[in-house]
């Protein structure tokens, strides 16, 4: 056999068996938002915080007091029916429901959190799978091809055209890339498990698909907004505010309309309306303290605002450099890549015309893989980048669950 009918048949890839229905990113992202119970969790805690809001702007509550006195000398009677109905003249409900809306404005930005981080996870996790499938692929066309070539070589050292250390040399060459895989093989496997916990679901080697583009938005404006870091700490200075405004409401005076009836003994039943206004005269300065340390807090919140805005604003830009980086080795892993492709053409017509030996031929294909595993990491350093991003501006993917 021939060396020039060999060599194609060496260097031909190697055709995959059909796999099963590929899994994309967003489906798995959309699989973690309904499975994972910390993010069912977050959603609780945001429906709480909705209903605290609704008790705390309640209107007062209307009271129904019943009593009775026997004899009637020995207790009050103002109270045998009584109907009594708190008046909000000066905001205090108003004041409750803008704590509620903060409360509600917490539980909201820690479910952002919530789903912000486990979108940084996902996205590691599926990158991790998905280079760890195609270091796996390019290892199985390693194998593939040292075993073709074995195959070859031992043909030709059996008819005598190529001395037995060449057979030799190709058989080394068979065990590494065996090793190669079974490696590539158990990192697949294990990066699977993780994306499955991640997930919430049961995934397959085969059903893992390509990682694919992420819309990155690269318009820094209001971006920082949208950190879930940030939005907790607005809206804790909002609580702070609030805290403030219902400390100084608390020494205003209380206003009440009552109707009464005369006690249960009275012969002739007699029915009135009262009106009570009720002024706080001195409280030892509870309210004034109260809101002092309210207003402190504000300013203390927008001292941790501002330096929260500052570390985002550096953790966006170093996020942008490490895109730009890794957009950068994509674009020179291509060009590698065709480069590479030409030299093991070369290399084949050098060996069919013996201007090269084995070694050469097998240096070749070598490079071509490791540039491939190298594109394969490059890719994996893009997609990290993006999910940093992401994560560093806040922003979160739409999925469809």
């Amino acid at each position: 056999m021939k060396p020039a009918v060999l060599i194609p048949l060496i260097l031909a890839p190697i055709i995959g068996s059909a796999q099963d229905q590929p899994l994309t990113l967003l489906q798995a992202l959309a699989h973690a938002r309904a499975n994972r119970p910390t993010v069912a969790g977050a959603l609780k805690r945001v429906e709480s915080a909705k209903l605290t809001r609704r008790a705390l702007g309640a209107f007062p509550s209307t009271r129904l007091s019943l009593g009775y006195s026997d004899p009637l000398e020995v207790g009050g009677t103002d109270d045998d029916l009584l109907l009594s109905q708190p008046l909000d003249l000066f905001g205090r409900s108003s004041a409750g429901r803008a704590s509620g809306d903060a409360l509600v404005t917490k539980a909201e930005a820690e479910y952002r959190g919530v789903i912000s981080d486990l979108q940084f996870d996902v996205l590691n996790q599926f990158a991790e799978a998905t280079t760890a499938k195609a270091l796996l692929e390019s290892a199985k066309q390693s194998e593939a091809v040292a075993l073709r070539l074995k195959d070859a070589i031992s043909t030709l050292v059996e008819e005598g055209k190529l001395p037995g250390v060449q057979r030799q040399r190709v058989e080394i060459e068979l065990e590494r890339a065996k090793l190669t895989k079974a490696q590539r093989a158990a990192e697949l496997l294990a990066a699977v498990k993780r994306l499955s916990g991640l997930i919430g679901i049961a995934v397959s080697e085969g059903q893992i698909g390509e990682f694919g583009s992420i819309d990155v938005s690269r318009s820094v404006k209001d971006l920082l907004a949208k950190r879930p870091d940030i939005l907790m700490l607005l809206a804790e200075k909002r609580s702070a505010e609030v805290d403030a405004r219902i400390a100084g409401l608390s020494s205003l005076p209380e206003l009440e309309i009552q109707g009464r009836r005369t006690a249960w003994q009275e012969p002739e039943r007699r029915y009135g309306i009262r009106v009570q206004l009720s002024i706080p005269i001195f409280d030892f300065g509870k309210a004034r303290a109260e809101r002092s340390a309210a207003l402190k807090g504000v300013e203390a919140l927008d001292k941790a605002i501002a330096d929260a805005r500052k570390v985002a604003e550096t953790e966006l830009e170093a996020a942008q450099v490490e895109l730009d980086a890794a957009n950068e080795q994509i674009v020179r892993f291509q060009e590698i890549d065709k480069a590479t492709h030409t030299l093991v053409e070369r290399a084949q017509i050098g060996f069919t015309e013996k201007a090269i030996t084995l070694i050469d031929l097998l240096e070749a294909t070598r490079a071509l893989r490791e540039v491939e595993e190298g594109m394969a990491e490059a890719r994996l350093r893009l997609a990290k980048s993006q999910a940093a991003y992401l994560k560093a501006s806040g922003q979160l993917l739409e999925v469809v669950q």
